[in-house]
């Protein structure tokens, strides 16, 4: 598959209160570089008191929109924003639905996506499939996640691990002045069988006289077993994408990854040939982002002039469902 496109503009969010895993480590009377030695993870990045998931995914796609020289009046029926989000401000409407009022985007055309770390994948693939038929002109690809609140913080095995975040990137078929953008390949796949490695259950509803109050288990994940089916999985994904583009280890320029340790992306990357530096790591400062990892190394890249004329970037995801994918594109 070969889809020309335009990136018309990226943007990204990232929550403002900073948490240093040294001192997350130290209240649990471990050495200050614990968490550290086994993820890479220096600190990473929470919401502080006026922050919510909704407002930093408002804040990434107002700055893809400036980008793109777009306000929200400029927004209608030929667009549709795709939202992937981790933490719920509302039961419904939809997460989409909700950051759209937010944004006042009123005539947008609205589809969230459930699911976590490996989503932005699948909906790249929407987002070319809609362009590529003419159902659209535009689409904005939008993921937020803020998880900390679920996250138990005397389990060891995600303690340290994750942060709050938000990215965007908008996509065109037709030439507004942005980046031209050719997908190359994608690939992605869902083993539903290992859905169990990675859980935040609902336990129970109990109704109140003004409301009902959920009982939620906080996440917890089989970290090892996580890891291992993940060094099984998503190198094939990796290679069968590459092998669709044409593509060799030694054409890629940039890999841009989900973060969900420094360490266990060191390991993939060297199983399959990559180079420490076309790997950015800016999980060992924000901490795994889920959903919005990938498009805020995407924007990260940008801004930072990594993707320039002719960059051949690898995209990849991976998370618990269990759900992988990767897309070739090409600037």
């Amino acid at each position: 598959m070969k889809t020309a496109l335009e990136l018309s503009g990226t943007g990204h969010a990232i929550g403002s209160r900073i948490i240093r895993n040294a001192d997350v480590a130290t209240s649990l009377g471990l050495p200050q570089d614990w968490f550290q030695r086994r993820t890479g993870i220096v600190e990473r990045r929470a919401t502080d008191a006026h922050e919510t998931v909704v407002t930093l995914a408002g804040e990434a796609v107002t700055t893809a929109l400036k980008e793109a020289r777009l306000g929200p009046d400029d927004i209608g029926h030929e667009t549709v924003l795709l939202h992937i989000q981790n933490g719920p401000t509302h039961l419904t409407p939809s997460a989409g639905a909700v950051l759209s009022g937010h944004l006042g985007l009123k005539r947008v055309r609205v589809l969230g996506i459930d699911g976590a770390c490996a989503e932005p994948v699948a909906a790249l693939e929407i987002a070319e499939t809609l362009l590529a038929m003419g159902r659209c002109r535009r689409v904005i690809l939008s993921a937020a996640a803020d998880f900390l609140w679920a996250v138990d913080p005397n389990d060891l095995g995600t303690a340290g691990l994750f942060g709050a975040g938000a990215g965007a990137a908008i996509l065109s078929a037709e030439s507004t002045q942005g980046t031209p953008l050719a997908i190359r390949a994608i690939h992605w796949e869902t083993h539903s069988d290992q859905w169990q490695l990675g859980v935040a259950p609902i336990h129970a509803k109990h109704p109140e006289d003004s409301a009902v109050r959920l009982e939620v288990g906080y996440y917890t994940m089989q970290g090892m077993a996580l890891a291992r089916f993940g060094k099984s999985t998503v190198p094939g994904v990796i290679r069968a994408t590459m092998k669709e583009a044409g593509w060799q280890p030694q054409d890629v320029d940039l890999v841009l990854a989900h973060q969900p340790n420094v360490r266990l992306l060191t390991m993939v990357s060297r199983e399959l040939g990559f180079p420490a530096s076309a790997v950015p790591t800016p999980v060992s400062h924000l901490g795994n982002m889920g959903p919005a990892s990938l498009l805020v190394n995407l924007s990260l890249a940008r801004h930072e002039g990594r993707m320039p004329p002719g960059t051949k970037a690898l995209l990849t995801t991976f998370g618990v469902g269990f759900a992988c994918g990767a897309a070739a594109i090409e600037t």
